[in-house]
């Protein structure tokens, strides 16, 4: 395993502590949701791992440690939400995870030493506790070299508040609910979260006390354990609308940019990858790939107008329903994206993997990325 450390033999790892443990972590994501389906993540298999409803939870739970188990307790981590079949990013199917959940990454290559790094989680810890009224008291997580900060919310589903669903078309393709947790860390963090750390409704993960950090060989050790009280969403947000706000006009202020140089997008050269994609039908994922690359490309690289886009688009989508059938309708939601891709560029392949890492391993699946 690249730039890690395996972790001491004198390490010794408590099974039943870590289910206890793990026990402990979900508790923090059952208020508003569902516990399972859910992805978790271990160091034999960097890929996530689905683990499925059961009727019977504690028998999730307890294929989850053997999982674990299996990779020696090392890296061992759980999302943050359940696991969404659809991963829908578009204005005709809503998101419907309520936004309830915060979590700040600490690392202490962002700091002159171990002292600074201390204050400044006391310094975050009452920053939280002021904006709550006295009733945040997270979960703290010492990581080996850094903290991890989880506080669950009593959250809601922004998308069905109006004010919040009419920004969807200036956040290039995010949801509210990890445009919500991305303002939230940087919000409490004052600039010194970690700059790697980059929570998605779909890609949170959260370490599980008891385990190992291969980045350091250390074990994950509780600092200081959730209290159970789940403050309410509406002290954020305020603060949270004036940063939509101030997101929707520095996109404004873009796209009026990006356009007067539009005339130049005809002549850039093809994207091999992405060529490849709108020649290869593929089984998951279509709408964020419509999203987040096919719609930007066409429109923003190659110069074409919308009708011949839609005309590309519904090809590659009937080809890709004979692979997989999907419930939806193809021309509803080319068109729906095709009204929000404004001056947004496809991402490259490294931005792709860090940012959307389910999109990233379909398309490598299907040898589209190399």
């Amino acid at each position: 395993m690249k730039n890690s450390i395996l972790p001491s033999t004198s390490i010794e790892i408590d099974e039943m502590l870590i289910k206890e443990n793990l026990i402990f972590i979900l508790s923090h994501l059952q208020h508003q949701h569902e516990l399972f389906p859910r992805a978790i993540i271990r160091s034999c298999n960097r890929s996530w791992e689905i683990i499925p409803y059961e009727v019977d939870e504690q028998r999730s739970i307890s294929e989850i440690v053997n999982l674990y188990k299996q990779s020696r307790f090392i890296d061992c981590r759980t999302n943050a939400f359940p696991y969404d079949t659809e991963h829908t990013i578009d204005f005709d199917v809503k998101n419907k995870t309520a936004a309830s959940f915060i979590m700040i990454d600490l690392d202490l290559n962002q700091f002159r030493d171990e002292v600074s790094l201390n204050k400044h989680l006391q310094k975050i810890l009452k920053k939280l506790d002021a904006k709550f009224k006295g009733l945040a008291h997270p979960t703290v997580l010492h990581t080996g070299n850094g903290y991890h900060i989880y506080q669950p919310i009593d959250g809601i589903v922004l998308e069905e508040e109006q004010i919040f669903y009419d920004f969807l078309p200036y956040l290039n393709g995010s949801d509210l609910t990890t445009e919500f947790m991305r303002f939230a860390e940087k919000y409490f963090a004052c600039g010194k979260a970690d700059t790697n750390h980059h929570p998605s409704r779909n890609n949170c993960m959260l370490r599980i006390p008891g385990t190992i950090n291969s980045k350091n060989g250390k074990e994950v050790k509780t600092i200081q354990r959730w209290d159970g009280t789940l403050p309410s969403i509406k002290y954020m947000l305020s603060d949270f609308l004036d940063y939509l706000i101030d997101v929707r006009n520095k996109e404004i202020r873009e796209r009026k940019r990006s356009d007067k140089g539009k005339v130049f997008t005809s002549n850039v050269s093809n994207i091999d990858w992405i060529e490849r994609l709108i020649q290869t039908p593929i089984e998951d994922c279509r709408k964020n790939c419509l999203w987040w690359i096919l719609i930007p490309y066409l429109i923003n690289v190659k110069g074409l107008d919308q009708k011949q886009a839609v005309v590309i688009l519904i090809d590659w989508l009937q080809k890709s329903d004979q692979l997989k059938r999907l419930n939806f309708r193809p021309t509803s939601i080319v068109r729906s994206d095709l009204r929000g891709v404004g001056s947004y560029w496809p991402p490259k392949i490294e931005t792709l993997k860090r940012e959307q890492p389910e999109i990233y391993g379909e398309l490598k699946k299907r040898n589209i990325i190399y």
